[in-house]
Parts: structure tokens; sequence; C-alpha cells
């Protein structure tokens, strides 16, 4: 069993009074996030890790349930004798650098990301700052497990009385000084605008920040480089509440018109513009991925990770091989058309989650700003960062932004469609248990690919050892390549069927494929 998802634990946030016993089933049975869970979360981490001198940093971000999860959490490291520094409320990417420079034993991220304000959950990060992977997953939530059936005294947790925590770190300050550091690395990375921060625009860039820590600094950190923008969300009621890249998705596209009737308060301030205007660029709540949206003919469009990364390849620095690392999400077109650049070495494939794509790109590579980049559709860009005594990967929203406008996304045409077609679709609410990658199941879907689509060539069918419920079918079609991926979420009571191909000439077929794998599916994974 593990507790976690694919990208830490989350659930919605209960408050109420419960043992640890209810704290565990609570999170199985009803996906609730409570007090003793969290503190069990810390206690197991602080037990698997325990050495000499241990120490973990704590961040977190707005929600109206964190100050008690963080006291929990706290309280963990505390009573396990672990030295504790709090980075207050921050984005997630600033855990995983303040933990590197004081060489801390961990650290842990309290969010659940882009999901709305009521949830909340807990990112871990081991000593080299990269996400937890499923093997220490797999033994805190043994430990927590084993904890859970041990008598526990967290009345001073459960009554109430939440107490500030005050921060041990100059948020603003510190992440501000990190971005200009990376900015001069990117700009030896990706030098096609000289070092200077372009949009070529009639109005100010709108910047969502989704109501994340960023509001704090970052809008005048762009201004003192000289580009003029204006945030939107502080209007929102709440984090990620008509706000932010949690509530955009890959390929969306309105009208004029319509954007201007939508409750994303970024899609009602964007005015039309000539086509190919950079318009905005939107954060996510805990402030690790981007999207953006640019000026069609006829309204605003989403600018995924796929285009972004395009961007960036094409601006990389040509005198050093790069390395480009790609989930299974991701457009098929930006593979293939990195594989035939002549600066990019190697392309490689990774599972759902933007901790794949840095384990991907970390194994074998002792440059000391290694020319690598890994890339998720939903706006994960992970790029090199330096620290004292060597680099680490990490996905920044912030620095994503600076990165892609260095590589000229902001000038006036600078956005390109990657090429290819992709659609992803969920059965929701499925039965998850049913889905395992493997049996009956897989075996109708792969049933499925060869009746929808019997001249297909080169078809192979198998999974990723990082995420063990994942059929991935593949192979060619009228000479352009295709894949057809099913796994669970890692969060949501979903099953996730996704597309893809290099060609969007296929899309018709493509679509019909979705359809009958969905037909085939459905009624076999809807709970009983």
């Amino acid at each position: 069993m593990n507790l976690f998802g694919t990208d830490g634990i989350r659930g919605e946030v209960d408050l109420g009074s419960c043992g640890t016993r209810e704290a565990i089933d609570a999170l199985l049975e009803d996906r609730r996030l409570t007090v003793p869970l969290a503190w069990l979360a810390g206690q197991s981490l602080a037990r698997t890790l325990d050495c000499e001198g241990a120490s973990v940093v704590i961040g977190w971000d707005d929600r109206p349930g964190n100050p008690a999860l963080v006291q929990a959490v706290k309280d963990a490291f505390c009573v396990a004798g672990w030295e504790v520094t709090l980075v207050g409320p921050c984005a997630t990417p600033l855990v995983h650098h303040v933990l590197l420079n004081r060489s801390s034993t961990a650290g842990i991220m309290i969010t659940a990301s882009h999901n709305p304000v009521e949830d909340s959950g807990l990112k871990v990060f081991d000593e080299a700052g990269r996400k937890s992977t499923p093997a220490l997953e797999r033994s805190i939530t043994r430990t927590m497990l084993d904890l859970a059936q041990e008598d526990h005294d967290l009345v001073h947790l459960l009554d109430g009385a939440v107490k500030p925590q005050a921060s041990d770190v100059d948020v603003d300050e510190v992440h501000g000084a990190w971005l200009t550091a990376r900015m001069d690395d990117f700009q030896t990375m990706f030098p096609d605008t000289g070092g200077t921060l372009i949009h070529d625009a009639r109005a100010p860039l709108l910047l969502d920040l989704s109501r994340g820590s960023a509001i704090g600094w970052f809008p005048a950190w762009l201004e003192a480089k000289g580009l003029d923008v204006q945030e939107v969300s502080h209007e929102a009621t709440a984090m990620n509440r008509h706000c932010g890249a949690g509530e955009l998705s890959p390929g969306q596209r309105w009208t004029w018109a319509q954007a201007s009737q939508e409750d994303h308060l970024l899609l009602r301030r964007v005015r039309q513009a000539p086509e190919g205007t950079l318009l905005a660029a939107a954060l996510d709540g805990d402030g690790d991925r981007c999207l953006m949206l640019v000026a069609e003919a006829d309204g605003p469009a989403v600018v995924d990770g796929d285009a972004m990364a395009l961007r960036l390849l094409e601006a990389a620095a040509q005198d050093r091989p790069w390395t480009v690392a790609a989930s299974i999400e991701s457009d098929l077109a930006l593979t293939s058309r990195a594989s035939a650049m002549p600066h990019v070495q190697q392309v490689l494939e990774t599972a759902v989650g933007d901790r794949w794509l840095s384990v991907a790109l970390a194994e074998g590579s002792t440059a000391a700003l290694p020319a690598v980049m890994g890339v998720e559709d939903s706006g994960h860009l992970v790029l090199p960062s330096r620290h004292e005594g060597g680099w680490s990967l990490v996905g920044d929203g912030a620095a994503s932004l600076v990165a892609v406008l260095l590589a000229g996304l902001g000038r006036q045409g600078g956005v390109q469609a990657t090429g290819g077609w992709k659609r992803r679709t969920s059965i929701a609410p499925s039965d998850r248990s049913r889905w395992t990658g493997s049996g009956p199941l897989a075996d109708a879907v792969r049933s499925a690919v060869r009746t929808t689509l019997p001249d297909a060539k080169d078809v192979s069918s198998g999974g990723l050892e990082a995420e063990p419920n994942l059929l991935l079918v593949q192979g060619t079609l009228d000479g352009a390549r295709f894949s057809f991926g099913v796994r669970n979420s890692g969060t949501q009571a979903k099953t996730s069927l996704s597309a893809r191909t290099d060609d969007p000439r296929l899309e018709e077929r493509m679509m019909a494929l979705l359809q009958a794998v969905d037909d085939a599916l459905r009624p076999a994974l809807a709970p009983s």
C-alpha cells in the first residue's frame, strides 16, 4: 500500500477530532486529510530518515486548513528530536532551495498544488532536494500504518488552539535572489534575446499568480528587470479560486466573447490583440508550474508546457549536447522535432510527474550546469539550478516564465504549436482497484487498438517501472507515431485515457480509438 499519489498525499482538510486509526481510514475511504494524519506523516518520515543531527525544512501555502497541519508536522519532528526550519508561506520550489542551502535531511511542503483551496497535502523531499520516490513513500506508509495502531497523545493538536508559526526565512528576498542567480545561467543556456526579457505588446503582460506567495515579490522582480506586468489574482477570493494555471488546460481555446464571460479572472481580463501576441502567464497555487495565453485570430489559447519547451529548444545554446525528458502525456511531435535537432543528443520518455523528469535527467550527468530540460504539458518545466556543492533539478513556475521570455517566447509570433495532436479523457468515478495495467482489461485495450487501427505497424505495449498500473500501447500509423496510455489518477478516483500522435491528420482515427477504449473500460470500472 502507498498513501501517496502522483505528487504527495492530498485530501480535503478535516480539522475535526479523530484518532490515528480513524485518520488512515478517513484518507483511504473519504479522501479526508486530518491533523493526526499530518502528524503521522511527519513522525514516520522522521523515523524513516533518522540520523544524527537530522533537520527538516517545512513550507506551506495559504490554505485555511494549513496552520493546523503545519503545527502537527512541526510537532512530529520536534518530538523526534529533529531541528526544524519553518520557511513560511512559499512556493514549493523554495523548500527544495532552502533544504539544499542548509544541507537539511528532508523537506516537507504542505500544499495541494492546483487543487481547490479546501484541500491540502504533503510533498516530501529527500536530502538531495528530490521529491520522494515510491520506495521512500512505501516505507513512510508502512511506518504510518504501524504508528496508527499505537496510542498517541495528540490532544494539544486537536483542541482548536492553533499557534501562529513564525517564519525563519525571508521568503520574498530569498526566492528573488535565487531567481536572479538562475537568470544569469539561463542567459547562457538560452541566448536568443541577449539576456533581455522581451514582451512585444502594446499592453502589459497579465500575470496570474493564483493568489499564491509569489504575489509578494514576483511582479516587482519582473518590473525591476524591465518587464511591464499587471497581476490579477490578488482580486481572487481565495487561492486557486477562479484563477491560476490549475483552472487552465492544454488545448483550451476561447473566442474573445467567451473569454469575457468566463469566471476565471485571467480570461476575463485579456483583451483582443494581434494574432501571435503573448497575453498572459499563470502559475499554479504552489508556484511550481506555468501556463500562458496567446492571442489567436478568434480569441485566446493556452500555451502549454510542450510549446514552451519547443521554444526553449529552438533557442538553446548549440555549443553543447542537450538531453530532453518528456512525460508520456507530452505531444509526440515535440519529441519527434527534438530528436531531429542537431544539438539534442538524447530524448527520454518518463512517467507522469515532474519527479520522474528529474530522475531521468539526473542520471549520468556530471556537468557543472548540464544542458538538460524536462517537460510536462501541464506546465512543469524542470531545469537545472546551481547550489553550493553542485547542481540540482527543479520545476519552478517563476523560473519557467523567465526562461521562456529569455528564449524569445514573448516576441510577436514567438509561440509556435508543437505540431502534433493529443487528447485526454477520464473515466470517473472509477474503481481504480480494477485497473492494474494487466489482465483481461489490458487485453481489452489491446484488442480495441487492433480493431480500430488494423493497419498499425510496429505495435508494442507495456508499462513503466515508475508507474505500475500504466498500459502504454505505441506504434506507427501511415508513417506517423502514435501512443495510447491508460493509467489511474494519482490523486482522484478516476482512470485517465491519453491518445497522442505526431501527425494531426490522424485525429479522427485516434478519437475513434479513444471512444472504443472508453466503451470497453467504462462499464468494467464503474463503482458497484
